[in-house]
């Protein structure tokens, strides 16, 4: 298997919008499934029992019944290549090799839900992140540390929307965000470990039954984050409508609606 040489194989457009496990994932079961039927039907006829009765693991193709008679891979890869002394039935190709496509027939993007608890400074805007929760759907999962990592990810981004990034133009329409020095990102103290559930439901549209991870983490994030917030300040009743939720714009928010005034 050969990843992403485009010396090799000319198809393909990038890694992204949830499309490697999808695309590539099912591809390569479709190919591994094909090479599969031809290890059974080679060594079935090496070893001369039917193709029922050949399992294939730990790189050996064997017979169930008897001794267990087996042949490796390797020697049946030589066969397939074409020896002397052996030919290869009538319609075998040679060699143990497939090529395999596949293109879905939409997109299959996972989903979320997340729950933030938040506390709120009220005299300097500062928001902590206490708790979160995520609960996740990508469908049938076939690493859960690498889906793991990519909730935990997205969230983080997810919070980067909901209280730190943000474009700032001036009234010529130049940035003022132009490094990061003033565009702020989230780092390690801003970003809470997730509490993880995955709710596997198989998705229907490709043979592994798999969906995207990445959007399931960023995209509920900043409106659990917002909501909490609108939530923690419910006896003020302050109500945010653009992100992201800066101490500026929450004190803001705070003096406009008189709640300083009350907490005096």
């Amino acid at each position: 298997m050969i990843t992403g040489d485009t010396a090799a194989i000319s198809q393909g457009v990038g890694a992204f919008a949830s499309r490697q496990a999808i695309n590539a994932g099912s591809s390569a079961l479709i190919a591994g499934a094909s090479v599969r039927k031809k290890i059974v039907a080679l060594a079935a006829r090496i070893l001369g029992v039917p193709e029922g009765d050949i399992d294939v693991e730990g790189g050996h193709a064997m017979a169930r019944g008897g001794n267990k008679p087996s042949v490796t891979l390797g020697e049946l890869a030589r066969a397939a290549q074409g020896m002397p002394g052996f030919s290869l039935s009538e319609g075998q190709t040679p060699g143990l090799e497939h090529t395999a496509y596949f293109t879905p027939p939409q997109a299959s993007y996972c989903n979320g839900t997340h729950v933030a608890e938040v506390e709120v400074d009220l005299l300097t805007g500062g928001v902590k992140l206490v708790r979160y929760t995520v609960a996740h759907d990508s469908g049938n999962i076939i690493n859960p540390l690498i889906v793991d990592g990519q909730v935990q990810g997205g969230v983080a981004h997810g919070v980067g929307n909901a209280l730190f990034e943000q474009m700032k133009y001036d009234q010529a329409a130049q940035p003022l965000t132009t490094t990061f020095q003033d565009y702020l990102l989230p780092a390690a103290p801003d970003v809470p470990g997730c509490h993880i559930e995955h709710v596997e439901t198989p998705n229907p549209l490709n043979p592994l039954g798999v969906k995207g991870a990445g959007e399931g983490g960023t995209i509920p994030a900043p409106a659990a984050i917002i909501s909490a917030v609108e939530d923690a300040l419910s006896p003020f009743g302050v109500r945010f409508a653009e992100m992201p939720l800066t101490p500026h714009r929450i004190v803001a928010a705070l003096r406009r609606v008189g709640a300083y005034e009350k907490l005096a």
